[in-house]
């Protein structure tokens, strides 16, 4: 009977044990609430304002947990992971003619021809060979234009890619060297 007895004591004592903490847990939760939103509660009635804080705390929390859904929305934005440089490594293309095989600084001017019926240039390609250029006529690996043909220079433009792959249109002068000059 003493035994029994002494039994009863040890699981209510036990029970006293696992209690304690969790009366604890629930003090420190409303106090942390109240301490939460940060006002002073009034002194005439300190017990409703610490209920209210506690019910304004869950509350905040609660929209503080939908406040933080983060939405990302890509349309109008770069894509942070493609790098800004775009290179244009493009194959030359095989053209028509030999002159749209070469680039136009590697193009030299043998010399200038102007008469009635309009300016002619002969060149010279990196390849040794000789040809006539026409105002209009297509020249370069980009496809240039010959715009104009002066008695010392040659006005060619391009559309060429800038780094964002949009395509600019780029004008270049060959000009004659003064000791070729006639």
């Amino acid at each position: 009977m003493i035994q029994v007895i002494a039994n009863r004591r040890q699981k209510i004592e036990y029970r006293k044990i696992l209690f304690l903490p969790v009366i604890i847990f629930v003090i420190v939760f409303l106090f942390s609430g109240a301490c939460d939103k940060k006002t002073a509660p009034s002194k005439a009635a300190p017990a409703k304002a610490a209920q209210a804080s506690t019910t304004q705390s869950a509350e905040a929390k609660e929209t503080k947990a939908v406040e933080e859904v983060i939405i990302y929305e890509k349309r109008g934005k770069r894509d942070p992971f493609v790098s800004l440089v775009v290179t244009a490594v493009e194959k030359p293309k095989k053209g028509q003619t030999p002159l749209e095989n070469y680039d136009i600084s590697a193009i030299k001017i043998l010399g200038i021809v102007w008469n009635e019926k309009g300016n002619f240039a002969t060149v010279v390609l990196p390849d040794g060979k000789a040809y006539t250029l026409r105002e209009g006529m297509t020249i370069g690996i980009h496809e240039g234009k010959i715009q104009k043909i002066n008695k010392n220079h040659i006005v060619i433009v391009e559309r060429i890619k800038d780094y964002k792959g949009q395509l600019k249109s780029k004008e270049t002068i060959l000009k004659l060297l003064d000791g070729e000059e006639e």
